[in-house]
């Protein structure tokens, strides 16, 4: 029996270790995103964390008259569920962990897959650790957007990480080379739904990539979030949006009755393919 339960703890050692290989490309890769997650506050510091409230205000002239989106989020986060109130438009959104629905939905893009955007940019560093994602070869670059140098580490998914976002999504991770701060990255966007809105050729598989410049990094309770970050093109020509998060809470209450979908609620019934 005492074999038996030696070998049992060897082999779940080795497939555990398997795992963490198959994540990462290269011991320098791991290396480089470990310590880019401990110089955010360390991963079970964040794993910790009952709930996670912050408030976004977004400004671009794309988004038309308005040319403000502000809204504030609070996320269970041990479950991702999650809801939002958009108080300029009078919009308010719920996501229970399989379906998205709205109330009074004035916002551009698809309750599925705007229920968990802003909490991948507030929370990359330690995303990276969550199941089916894949991270690249680190290599160390000077990147013109950033005064120092930077490692580069391409971030993707194995399958579709959460309902709204797909497989195809990347984001590419600049980690300041001397800070190990997340410095920016490049994403790219899949989910078929936005892409049209968005008038993506139907032969472009994805949106993107543009690159996201995080200006300042700021400490709540130990844990270091983007505060303010700006939206551009690679070439960095064009600024697409100025963003700023604010008014972070942590381990707050969870309002249970926003997980109870009112009678004039809208499921949002998109998929990820597109039509």
């Amino acid at each position: 029996m005492k074999k038996l339960f030696l070998l049992t703890a060897i082999l779940l050692i080795s497939v555990s270790a398997s795992n963490a290989q198959k994540k990462y490309a290269s011991k320098e890769t791991q290396e480089v995103v470990e310590k880019m997650i401990q110089a955010h506050g360390g991963y079970e510091k964040w794993k910790s964390l009952k709930t996670l409230t912050f408030t976004t205000a977004m400004h671009s002239k794309s988004l038309g008259f308005l040319r403000f989106w502000i809204k504030t989020q609070t996320t269970d986060m041990k479950t991702r569920r999650s809801y939002q109130d958009w108080p300029l438009v009078g919009s308010k959104m719920s996501f229970d962990g399989k379906k998205a629905w709205s109330v009074d939905w004035r916002v551009g893009n698809p309750p599925n897959h705007q229920h968990s955007v802003f909490f991948y940019y507030v929370n990359l560093p330690w995303l990276t650790q969550d199941p089916n994602v894949k991270l690249g070869k680190a290599e160390k670059i000077k990147h013109p957007a950033f005064k120092t140098e930077v490692y580069k580490v391409k971030m993707s998914f194995t399958k579709s990480p959460t309902l709204g976002k797909s497989k195809l999504d990347t984001y590419t991770l600049y980690i300041n080379a001397n800070t190990y701060i997340l410095d920016g990255y490049e994403y790219t966007v899949g989910y078929g739904p936005l892409l049209d809105i968005l008038n993506v050729p139907k032969d472009q598989k994805v949106f993107g990539p543009v690159l996201r410049i995080n200006n300042y990094t700021g400490d709540v309770n130990g844990l270091k979030f983007p505060m303010l970050f700006t939206t551009n093109s690679l070439d960095l020509k064009q600024q697409y949006g100025d963003h700023a998060i604010y008014d972070f809470k942590l381990d707050g209450t969870f309002d249970e009755q926003r997980m109870v979908m009112p009678k004039n609620a809208v499921i949002d019934t998109s998929k990820d393919v597109r039509k």
